[in-house]
């Protein structure tokens, strides 16, 4: 833009967007590296473009009343402002103005063909830039580190420029995480600071009603992590930080999710369909509870792997550059792991070798112990839950977590204006996938 001669008098990411969508318009979105959801208006012609980001990272709902079209980064306010119209959801990738609502050609997008073998060395230099382009200049900043592959090397290469920034692990010493990010801190000397987290405690199942508001959402697959998300991102906001990294979005690419892994192992088309309906749903799923929970705290969480350089590498490997055979099952993540040998003395092999582990498991949650369970079997009889069945027909529900969570949804919200609500997180797998990971044990 300067180059062109634009003018700039602020260093505001909000003018650079402006001034791109005055020089190139609806182009301008194919040129974006980032997470972003925005509408502008233009005042001389009263004309809007609202857009939305590719994997969704950033929020965005629109409510067409009389008054006109009506926009926010959450539901609740739009069904204050107004009585009439439901709330819709603008889809990730999405461009929506006064007469078309369609998917624009963003810097992710293109036809991979899928048949890459990768370079360690040129993902090493991808994913060091994408850390390092979102790092604050003029902040500090943390990354939340919870001893996984993926988070461990987004620390990694945020110390390669800023040393000071401590990492943020949940749990306590018994956690099943907590000697991973332990064996990292002892050999990179990053700060580690521990944020306690009880599962079974009274003041964890008090944060449920208010987690549960924030995250507008009652899929146990959010509300679960959100809870920690939520305990963690006070904890990083009360030490004052605004910005944090993580790193959400590689088990989605990379294929660090079992049935993502198992469809690999099925074959590449197999592969690539499970992956895409991953990467589909992720906006829905991580990176609402990531990005809510964040920004309840005044938190600016960022995902390096959602960099759309990071992104492409990723969408062009063939399904063994992901996922390789270890003791006769498949294990994701391949390109990750090659990045550890990069780095022996800094990264140690007891991650880079782990499997996968939910970030809530893995700080504590035990959904076999009675504790967790408990409260949900204490408030909701048998016959409360056929009832609810009944009355929330139209929301699929099948246990009293779930019917659970969407009460106390219910009571801060309409939710039969929100009709997206009613759509549930599933995977088609293909044909003999579910079955081999049953016969193998992996489920």
């Amino acid at each position: 833009l300067k180059a062109k001669g634009i003018p700039f008098r602020t260093e505001s990411d909000t003018e650079v967007l402006a001034s791109a969508l005055q020089v190139w318009g609806i182009k301008a979105l194919s040129m974006l590296n980032g997470m972003f959801a925005f509408v502008a208006f233009d005042v001389s012609n009263r004309e809007f473009l609202a857009a939305r980001d590719p994997f969704g990272v950033k929020p965005l709902y629109v409510v067409q009343s009389d008054a006109g079209f009506l926009f926010c980064s959450e539901i609740k306010p739009l069904l204050s402002a107004t009585e009439k119209g439901d709330v819709h959801l603008v889809p990730p990738g999405y461009v929506l103005t006064r007469k078309i609502c369609a998917g624009y050609r963003s810097a992710v997008g293109g036809a991979f063909a899928g048949q890459s073998e990768g370079d360690v060395r040129e993902l090493d230099r991808l994913l060091a830039d994408a850390v390092r382009i979102r790092l604050p200049h003029d902040l500090p900043v943390a990354t939340k580190l919870s001893g996984g592959i993926d988070s461990t090397l987004v620390a990694h290469y945020a110390r390669m420029h800023r040393p000071d920034a401590p990492g943020y692990f949940l749990g306590t010493k018994d956690a099943p995480d907590y000697r991973y990010a332990e064996d990292y801190a002892r050999l990179s000397g990053i700060e580690l600071r521990v944020v306690p987290f009880e599962p079974e405690s009274p003041e964890t199942l008090a944060h449920i009603g208010e987690v549960v508001t924030v995250s507008e959402s009652f899929e146990p697959a959010v509300i679960r992590g959100a809870i920690c998300s939520y305990i963690l991102s006070e904890a990083i906001h009360h030490d004052g930080y605004r910005v944090a990294l993580c790193g959400e979005g590689a088990d989605e690419l990379f294929a660090g999710y079992l049935p993502i892994e198992w469809a690999f192992a099925a074959g590449q088309d197999e592969g690539r369909s499970v992956r895409d309906q991953c990467l589909a749903q992720m906006h829905s799923v991580v990176l609402q509870r990531v990005d809510r929970c964040s920004m309840r705290f005044m938190l600016e969480t960022r995902e390096p792997f959602l960099d759309p350089r990071v992104a492409a590498y990723a969408l062009d490997l063939r399904g063994d550059a992901l996922v390789a055979t270890s003791n006769g099952k498949p294990r994701g993540k391949k390109p990750l792991r090659a990045l550890y040998d990069l780095y022996p003395d800094q990264l140690p092999a007891s991650i880079r070798d782990r499997t996968k582990m939910l970030f809530d498991e893995g700080a504590g949650l035990d959904l076999k112990r009675p504790g967790w369970t408990h409260l949900f079997e204490e408030t909701i009889s048998d016959r409360d839950f056929r009832d609810g069945c009944h009355r929330y027909d139209a929301y699929g529900i099948r246990t009293k977590e779930e019917l659970f969570y969407l009460r106390t949804l219910a009571a801060s919200m309409d939710i039969s204006r929100v009709p997206h609500l009613r759509g549930r997180i599933y995977l088609n797998l293909p044909l003999g996938v579910e079955t081999a990971m049953r016969d193998s044990g992996a489920i």
